[in-house]
């Protein structure tokens, strides 16, 4: 008796013990083929859904897409610290799911955004985990997608509250959701309309139309408006946007006071001083957007050979960036902004006290400008901040009408000072510009401004005359605030 239970005891040591050593196997393993697969893409569709809490909400959306999805496709599932039990259903799912478990204080942008990292579809969904597709969902959504190269997005009908893409419907329950999309999911071209906003419940969008466009802004205060702001770059870049009106999904309202399936604050989500909160953000970085689209008239003759968006096909956010500001991305490489390109500087050190500190932008961004030239050593230097470049570069100079009250605010000889000008100059309802040979760029809103950091930089006070002698060239606009390692 006593030598079987030292057997026992041997046996479960040795099993503990080949455990471990195939846990490390395939551990290795596993990241071995990660990092092989890394950057590459296949022909499908990334499905990205954030989640939160919601287990029978995301276990009900998997197995409508299990159900109903026949086209090659992957589910990515980014988890933001549930204690539902949601991960450990993902852990029985993960030969058909990818996942990723984040901190507990990762909010749904912070979420969508890694969902988007990890894609490697040409085609991406976002889809709210209360939305239940349907037969023939994607199909019907690829069609309206890819029917017209300046469609960059396009989003379902529904029964939910999302204005135009709202639609009646006969039924009552689920159930009678399926048997009215078998009627209603077919191919109708006639459908199909443009439209300026599109609810975030669902969007299939082109992976080129994310890599010019760039992640979602974790400086939001809600998803809600983190992809109203994302669609706005979307049309900046001259994309359209589009409802497929055959193709409807049926959206789970038991939990409508979270539309977008995730709590953003400590406040409940859709109360009025939240919404007036979120929308004041909104205004802060965009100003009035109906009027930007409505006097934004882009020429083709842009800053240092830049051409507008409706001629160049390749063109990006970053296009909207200022020449010659010092940017960082997620590796710590430091790079400056060029026309329509990047240069990596080899390094950058202080000088007299004070430097120009880069901008933090995501990968995307850096990848939609080339890379040229050899690595630049780069020193900051002075009390103008300004960055050492070589002779035949643009040197980030801006400038701002001159003002009555000049002489009443101190001389610009330090970062602090410098911004209080650029505060006051927005107060009295003036602008501030990145100028050039003969060319001028309107910072779009203070808000934009500071995002560039443009107190670090030389300002120069013009008269009006020679403001108006300079022709206006496209408008800078604010990068997307990111949290992780984008």
């Amino acid at each position: 008796m006593k030598r079987l239970s030292i057997q026992r005891k041997h046996s479960k040591r040795l099993g503990k013990k080949g455990y471990w050593s195939g846990y490390k196997r395939g551990q290795e393993q596993g990241s071995r083929l990660g990092q092989a697969s890394f950057g590459k893409v296949f022909e499908g569709v990334s499905i990205i859904i954030p989640s939160c809490n919601q287990l029978q909400q995301l276990r009900a959306c998997i197995h409508r897409i299990e159900e109903n999805t026949s086209h090659p496709h992957e589910i990515i599932v980014v988890d933001c610290g549930s204690t539902d039990g949601t991960p450990t259903y993902l852990l029985r799912k993960s030969i058909a799911v990818r996942y990723a478990l984040l901190k507990k204080d990762v909010h749904m942008i912070g979420s969508l955004n890694q969902g988007l990292m990890m894609a490697k579809g040409t085609t991406i969904a976002v889809l709210d985990q209360n939305s239940m597709v349907t037969s023939g969902w994607l199909d019907r959504l690829l069609e309206c997608l890819y029917s017209d190269p300046r469609i960059g997005v396009v989003g379902p009908v529904t029964n939910g509250p999302f204005g135009e893409q709202q639609v009646e419907v006969p039924y009552m329950d689920e159930n009678g959701a399926r048997q009215f999309a078998m009627t209603y999911n077919i191919s109708n071209p006639d459908a199909w309309r443009e439209t300026e906003s599109l609810g975030g419940f669902c969007l299939l969008l082109r992976r080129e139309t994310l890599e010019k466009t760039g992640y979602w802004d974790e400086g939001c205060h809600s998803s809600q408006e983190a992809h109203a702001d994302w669609l706005l770059r979307v049309r900046l870049l001259g994309k359209c946007m589009a409802i497929a009106g055959d193709a409807f999904i049926h959206y789970e309202e038991s939990d409508r006071d979270t539309v977008y399936g995730f709590p953003q604050t400590a406040e409940k989500s859709g109360s009025m001083e939240e919404s007036s909160r979120n929308r004041s953000f909104f205004v802060q970085k965009w100003g009035d957007a109906d009027k930007l689209f409505q006097s934004l008239k882009l020429s083709t003759a842009e800053p240092d050979g830049q051409v507008s968006p409706s001629k160049e096909t390749h063109v990006s956010v970053a296009s909207f960036y200022p020449v010659g500001a010092l940017v960082q991305g997620p590796s710590g490489a430091i790079f400056r902004l060029e026309p329509g390109s990047r240069r990596l500087l080899h390094g950058v050190s202080a000088a007299g006290g004070e430097y120009v500190r880069p901008v933090r932008v995501s990968q995307l961004d850096l990848l939609a400008l080339p890379l040229v030239g050899k690595p630049e050593a780069t020193v900051s230097g002075g009390i103008d901040a300004s960055v050492a470049v070589a002779p035949e570069e643009s040197i980030p100079v801006l400038a701002a009408p001159e003002l009555e009250n000049m002489s009443m605010l101190p001389t610009l000889n330090i970062p602090a000072q410098r911004k209080r000008w650029i505060e006051v100059l927005y107060a009295e309802g003036e602008q501030l510009y990145q100028i050039g040979n003969g060319w001028k760029r309107p910072f779009l809103t203070l808000y934009a401004a500071m995002s560039w950091r443009a107190e670090d930089y030389r300002i120069q006070f013009l008269s009006p005359g020679d403001l108006s002698a300079l022709v206006e060239q496209r408008p800078i606009i604010a990068p997307p605030m990111l949290q992780g390692h984008l």
